[in-house]
């Protein structure tokens, strides 16, 4: 995880601790390189690494999932360095409920 990513994340777990409620989901993406098994897992220890820096930050890890969704759902093409950099990724959605 690079500074950048640390930092946002940081910032990221203030704001989730002080809203004691709701659930956060975090799906963890790869690039179409490789095989899909080594992907999955790959994105799964992206997601967890994930939870596990909000949890550093005071999030309960019982408010969090993580999962690794590997090569599943491409947002670019993964024809260019470009646009595989854009596939790997990890989304964070913040629910109410």
């Amino acid at each position: 995880m690079s500074s950048k990513g640390a930092s946002s994340l940081r910032a990221l777990a203030a704001y989730i601790a002080a809203a004691p409620t709701g659930k956060i989901r975090i799906d963890a993406f790869t690039d179409g390189q490789g095989e899909a098994a080594a992907n999955k897992e790959l994105s799964q220890r992206r997601a967890n690494a994930v939870r596990d820096a909000l949890a550093a930050g005071g999030v309960p890890k019982s408010r969090m999932q993580a999962t690794g969704k590997g090569e599943s759902s491409p947002i670019a093409s993964d024809d260019t360095a470009a646009g595989r950099a854009r596939n790997r990724r990890v989304e964070i959605i913040v629910a109410d409920k």
